[in-house]
């Protein structure tokens, strides 16, 4: 970056760097012995960007690593100085292993339902089938909506659905269907509360923060809810089932309560009244032009 002492320097100036020179600053991609852009500036330009960078749009992740340079990293626990962010990250901690405690849970009484093989696939495809139908939908919603008032809808749906299947399972009168319906109910709160929460994470936290939260959430995500939330399953439905999914109904109020405790700042929205189509067709036409997201979206579906 040029020193901000512009009276040292003639009233226009011109610049010329390399991408491989910016690329010591943190870029999360390789350096690229590429001539970048000269640019022409005077003092008065420069004014009008201070002036701009006042204004706090809403910002992504992804527009910083677009640009060249993309994102010093910080700390991995930088973004837990932040009380918004870390009042966020209590609750969703709880909820994460709320939800491997279900997945133990729902595995032990597809079983107990239907001792066959196909149970619980059916019960997996139940639940899977409605958040893909729904993530395009939680997406527009989460853009166009208020971004807590989102998550807690879907974390109130995810709770009655959960708690129903408990209060069901405790009183001996769950029957399989009942099961398939209510996880795809889940599955249908899933698909709205991850695009908003994804959506929100920005708008609490600085953009230099933003790897670090992306490193933390990769971080704690796979140990919640694929080595604690299970450990704590596995030994909740030594006790019933029913016990487990109380406990997981639980979680969701816990997230419910942390994301009505936190204040985020309001982002800009856009004006321009698309249709859901056309915003479906932005976000399409956003992945094709990334060819680096494809091996992402490829290994997840995966």
């Amino acid at each position: 970056m040029s020193s901000p002492r512009a009276s040292s320097f003639p009233s226009r100036r011109t610049r010329c760097t390399t991408s491989a020179a910016r690329s010591d600053k943190g870029s999360s991609s390789p350096a690229r012995w590429t001539p970048a852009p000269c640019s022409t500036f005077s003092p008065g330009a420069r004014s009008g960007r201070t002036r701009a960078a006042g204004r706090r749009p809403m910002q992504h992740s992804h527009e910083a690593l677009d640009r060249p340079g993309g994102l010093s990293g910080g700390h991995l626990l930088s973004p837990l100085r932040h009380r918004e962010f870390r009042v966020l990250w209590a609750g969703m901690a709880v909820s994460l292993l709320g939800d491997g405690i279900f997945l133990i849970a729902i595995a032990w009484e597809s079983y107990t339902l239907w001792n066959a093989p196909a149970a619980l696939s059916i019960v997996g495809i139940g639940m899977a089938v409605p958040t893909v139908l729904f993530l395009l939908a939680g997406g527009i919603v989460s853009d166009r909506h208020d971004r807590r008032l989102v998550m807690m809808c879907a974390d109130g749906i995810r709770a009655l659905a959960v708690a129903v299947l408990a209060v069901l399972v405790l009183a001996g009168s769950l029957r399989f269907w009942e099961l398939v319906a209510l996880v795809a109910i889940y599955g249908v709160g899933t698909a709205f509360f991850t695009p908003a929460f994804e959506a929100v994470v920005p708008d609490l936290l600085p953009v230099e923060d933003l790897p670090a939260a992306n490193s933390l959430d990769q971080f704690v995500r796979p140990i919640a809810l694929r080595l604690a939330g299970p450990f704590l399953g596995g030994a909740l439905v030594a006790g019933g089932a029913g016990l487990a999914f109380g406990v997981d109904a639980a979680s969701f109020g816990a997230s419910f309560l942390a994301v009505a405790a936190i204040r985020p700042r309001v982002p800009a929205r856009d004006e321009t009244n698309a249709s859901a189509l056309v915003a479906v067709k932005e976000g399409l036409h956003f992945i094709r032009k990334r060819v680096w997201l494809w091996g992402t979206l490829g290994s997840a579906a995966i």
